[in-house]
């Protein structure tokens, strides 16, 4: 009966650790991938923020890697911006001299900081996944060298 016992122990023992590795475990990050589009009614730039037009279409987001293509139209000028890189905190090219590194801070948030090719931080936000996934709102604070910084919230949509 003694080596019933052991066995039952083991098993009971392998069963509570694995019943207790999704708590200690990394959380599972909730994707973003698909198309995000300006919510323009409840966005409200600050004076000055020529936004008219925003999307985010997010192809690859596996709590590892992220990969976007954000496409801004600011002041009547259209500006593509890509993003290949990894929620690591380094920073990754994402064009015009500008790099972006991102973090995350929860299963639904994440942040981000954005420099120039001087290193001056031209953008911190945080990014949080609401409704269900099919709401992002981004808490941005941003400024230009020699500018004053300024705070803002963007909502985007998820479309189909």
């Amino acid at each position: 009966m003694r080596n019933g016992t052991i066995i039952m122990s083991s098993l009971t023992l392998v069963a509570s650790l694995a019943l207790s590795l999704p708590a200690g475990a990394a959380s599972k990050y909730v994707s973003w991938e698909g198309t995000w589009h300006l919510n323009k009614a409840e966005t409200k730039y600050p004076e000055g923020v020529m936004v008219t037009d925003n999307d985010l279409v997010v192809s690859k987001d596996d709590g590892h890697t992220l990969e976007y293509v954000e496409t801004v139209v600011n002041a009547g000028q259209t500006q593509t911006q890509p993003y290949k890189g990894a929620y690591d905190g380094k920073f990754y090219d994402v064009g015009n001299g500008e790099t972006m590194a991102f973090t995350h801070i929860s299963p639904t948030s994440y942040k981000a900081v954005r420099h120039n090719k001087d290193g001056f931080v031209l953008e911190r936000s945080v990014f949080e996944l609401k409704n269900n996934g099919t709401k992002l709102i981004c808490h941005a604070w941003a400024q230009q060298p020699g500018g004053n910084p300024i705070k803002f919230d963007e909502i985007f949509d998820k479309g189909a």
